[in-house]
Formats: C-alpha cells, sequence, structure tokens
C-alpha cells in the first residue's frame, strides 16, 4: 500500500488580540476602526490557504476509501506539535539534506505549504492551487499504483 501524500498548511498567526474572539472578528466595518483594514492581509492569507485545502479536496478525492492526500492545517504558535511533525516528515520523505534543514528549523516565513516534507511556499512564494496540485499529482504519478 502507498502511502498518501502529506501536505501541512503552516497558517499565518491569526490571533486577533483587538475584538477578535470565538464569534467574530473586528471587521471594517466596524464603527471604531473607520474603514481602516484591520487584519486584512492575514486574513487574505487565511482565504489562500483555505482555496489551497479545497482546490486539493477536490482534485484528489478518496479512492476506494484511502486518502491520496492527508491535508493538515497547523497554527505555528503549536510548536508542541508542528516541529515534531516537520521532523517525521523529513525523515519519512527524505527532500534532501538543505530541503530538509530548511524544513526541520522552519526556515520560512508564513503562511508556508510543506508537500511531503518541502517547503514549496511561503509569503514570498505563493503558490496557486494549480500548481500545487500540479506538485501533488508528479508526487502520485512518480510512485505509480500501488506503490
Amino acid at each position: 500500500m502507498r502511502a498518501p501524500v502529506s501536505v501541512l498548511l503552516i497558517r499565518e498567526n491569526a490571533e486577533q488580540l483587538t475584538g477578535g474572539g470565538c464569534c467574530g472578528t473586528l471587521d471594517e466595518d466596524d464603527p471604531s476602526v473607520r474603514g481602516r483594514g484591520v487584519f486584512a492581509e492575514t486574513r487574505k492569507h487565511q482565504r489562500d490557504l483555505g482555496v489551497l485545502h479545497r482546490a486539493i479536496r477536490e482534485f484528489f478525492p478518496p479512492v476506494g476509501g484511502r486518502e491520496q492526500v492527508v491535508v493538515e492545517v497547523v497554527d505555528p504558535r503549536n510548536q508542541l506539535y508542528l516541529a515534531p511533525k516537520l521532523v517525521r516528515a523529513v525523515l519519512r520523505h527524505r527532500p534532501g539534506w538543505r530541503a530538509g534543514l530548511r524544513t526541520v528549523f522552519q526556515a520560512f516565513s508564513l503562511p508556508a505549504v510543506v508537500l511531503n516534507g518541502r517547503v514549496v511556499s511561503r509569503r514570498d512564494r505563493p503558490l496557486d492551487p494549480d500548481s500545487l496540485c500540479r506538485a501533488i499529482g508528479e508526487l502520485l504519478d512518480e510512485r505509480g499504483p500501488g506503490r
């Protein structure tokens, strides 16, 4: 049985300390911010990761009840989960020593996309859904059926 492709979507720190909570956020239509873009860049990054996530789910549905691609969205503040996850991804997929060190030591800007232990997208090098799905498809094709 072949292992699914691993995709980690490491999102932007999304904590909003001013008016945000479990039930809502401080939006631009709030009179207290008077039309200024509050957290607009963070929201844009969150939406962009959502688009990537939906594209992966749409293009790579489960086959025979098994996932082809496992997608995890990770908050970078959760280092107790993220650091070991990155180390395991590098050890499992062996992306090369330079790419592996960059991934393990988190030498990338947020938000980031890690595909089989290799950082393929970060803030200064964003990835569109088609490019990401093409990269995932290439990984699936490399292993061939049943590998």
